[in-house]
């Protein structure tokens, strides 16, 4: 069996409690050892005034003043990045914990569970573990701690995981090169940001984009049989979570995704052409609704194969 890059990614958020020193007082030197202790390394960053934002070996990293938000995919271990942090973060500073695991295609190849994950956090901070989604298909599994305090009216995140990308549309992230922001159409979902984007050979795609406090960010792995990619943001989605989902799926055309936003309120509901909702459940999480949906395109879609040679 050929061996294949594992796209579905791993992410932590720290926030920290008011009047605690700033994250983006630490130098880059610092977040590059937190990032090798994950398995990665930077390989480049852009700044707005209150986010910077690191283009990473394997996803993403973004800083604030407050908290922190860190995305790896492939063989990483985003836990011991956490545990680089708490060496120079007091664990008393600490507002909130979010760990979230996407399920991936080669689990047996990963050199963690997300239980060995989460029983290491557990034992810094007594948290919470659920599972959204069918234990024996598309999930996502997430760990919380939280001091007690709300969560901000505004504090929103949109994530949109996408599986089975339209061979065409993956082929132009096979040996890209140039403005593929552009070349693709991602530009037209996050216009108006500074965009910081990064090509892998032989294939592969990664892109960070900030515009002021809002980042977005995207990841492509473009082999067939298992393409995926991911797009996530804090822009507050709930007046048109449609239209950016939209957006999005015009661009990379997938056979399913997986939806989870985190919302301070209600999510809304969503009805989207091309698409039926397979799965949708929600909980309250560290203050937050968490919404897991799982959409797909109906079977009558020709591109569907019923047979994939390995």
């Amino acid at each position: 069996m050929n061996t294949f890059f594992e796209g579905p990614e791993k992410k932590i958020e720290l926030m920290l409690k008011p009047g605690t020193p700033s994250l983006r007082a630490l130098d880059r030197t610092f977040w590059s050892s937190v990032v090798r202790a994950a398995g990665a390394q930077i390989l480049s960053e852009i700044r707005s005034d209150e986010c910077t934002a690191y283009l990473l070996s394997e996803s993403s990293l973004f800083v604030y003043d407050d908290h922190l938000t860190m995305i790896t995919c492939g063989r990483t271990t985003l836990v011991d990045a956490a545990v680089k942090v708490l060496e120079r973060v007091s664990k008393d500073d600490v507002a909130l914990v979010i760990f979230e695991r996407k399920n991936e295609h080669f689990p047996e190849q990963q050199p963690s569970t997300f239980y060995d994950d989460a029983r290491r956090l557990k034992a810094l901070f007594s948290g919470r573990g659920l599972c959204f989604g069918d234990e024996h298909a598309h999930r996502v599994h997430m760990f919380a701690w939280s001091s007690g305090a709300p969560p901000e009216p505004d504090d929103t995140t949109l994530e949109i995981l996408m599986h089975g990308l339209d061979p065409e549309r993956a082929a132009l992230f096979a040996g890209a090169q140039g403005n593929v922001a552009v070349q693709t159409g991602i530009d037209r979902i996050i216009s108006g940001s500074k965009i910081d984007e990064h090509c892998f050979t032989p294939a592969g795609y990664s892109m960070n984009a900030l515009a002021g406090r809002t980042y977005f960010t995207v990841h492509v792995t473009p082999e067939q049989p298992v393409s995926f990619a991911s797009f996530e943001t804090n822009l507050d989605f709930r007046d048109n979570l449609a239209e950016i989902t939209k957006r999005v799926t015009d661009v990379f055309r997938p056979r399913s995704f997986t939806m989870v936003t985190f919302s301070p309120t209600t999510a809304p509901t969503l009805k989207l052409d091309g698409f039926e909702v397979e799965d949708h459940v929600a909980s309250t999480l560290a203050g937050y609704r968490v919404d897991f949906r799982h959409c797909f395109r109906p079977p009558t879609d020709p591109r569907r194969p019923s047979v994939i040679d390995l």
